[in-house]
């Protein structure tokens, strides 16, 4: 397991969903309309309080894909969401306030994983370097390409970042950070120095993109791998996307490359929680805080 020293209590929200096509996102399923829920992971740490994995939808999307070329987002990607399914509205019935979410860790820049970045003026953020600059200066239809929305981004966004890539790498411990390395072959990132929190590179999706691993109190591992994969069942069945997906990717082989690394790390340690962002299965087996 990851280091014990802090374990972390999780709970996760769906805040509303996009659809597609199923036959595209798993290879060989039928065609119908596939749900994928925009899923927010609320952590808490013992020492350093609420932190966020991503932050789902808002009504937000909506505002902000009224016009061309955003328009045309909202037209290839369906979204679905209500007021109430905001990750703001979720945590209220929590008794949370936006102010005690310390940090959001965002995975990487498409809309469903930054719709509420603006809700929480007093988080700072941590995610990677390579994918804030890969965004940074992206307008119109080159955003629209990266699946970007620039007004999603707090203005005061650089004033609040920590970096990943600033934090010091580790590529040997426990026995399951030793697993998670073989089945990658690259480092991890550890975020607070304690070995509770750590970030790994899963770029393919989206560039940038990081996935974050962690213990919980019940001294399991757990794996947030974002959008590396779509579902439990692609991961389980070794069943990548479709080749009409792969024109969507920031990059084809780097997908592929981690892909098939979460399939290995599976085949090795069926007791890493491996969760996806957008598969349903986890919320079923996840009851939250006790």
């Amino acid at each position: 397991m990851v280091e014990s020293s802090s374990m972390i209590t999780y709970q996760l929200f769906q805040t509303g969903y996009c659809t597609h096509d199923a036959k595209v996102a798993l290879k060989g399923e039928p065609s119908y309309e596939m749900k994928f829920p925009a899923m927010v992971a609320l952590l808490k740490h013992p020492v350093h309080g609420y932190i966020l994995f991503d932050t789902g939808y808002t009504e937000r999307f909506y505002e902000e894909t009224r016009k061309f070329p955003f328009s045309l987002y909202a037209k290839i990607t369906p979204v679905y969401v209500k007021a109430e399914e905001s990750i703001v509205a979720q945590l209220k019935k929590e008794n949370i306030h936006p102010d005690e979410i310390h940090y959001i860790f965002l995975s990487h820049f498409h809309a469903d994983h930054m719709g509420a970045l603006k809700d929480f003026p007093s988080s700072a953020f941590i995610c990677s370097k390579e994918a804030f600059l890969s965004v940074k200066n992206k307008k119109g239809i080159r955003a629209v390409l990266s699946a970007y929305i620039p007004n999603l981004l707090p203005d005061d966004f650089e004033n609040r970042v920590l970096f990943i890539e600033d934090t010091k790498t580790i590529t040997t411990g426990n026995q399951d950070i030793s697993t998670i390395v073989d089945a990658f072959q690259k480092p991890l990132f550890d975020l607070w120095g304690d070995g509770s929190f750590l970030a790994i590179n899963l770029s393919g999706h989206a560039k940038g993109q990081y996935g974050l691993i962690f213990a919980n109190e019940n001294r399991e591992t757990i794996f947030l791998v974002a959008d590396a994969v779509w579902r439990s069942r692609a991961f389980r069945e070794n069943r990548p996307p479709s080749k009409l997906a792969y024109l969507i990717m920031d990059n084809a082989r780097e997908y592929k490359d981690n892909f098939e690394k979460i399939v290995r790390l599976h085949s090795l340690d069926k007791n890493i929680k491996i969760i996806p962002s957008h598969c349903e299965e986890p919320f079923q087996q996840v009851r939250g805080f006790k």
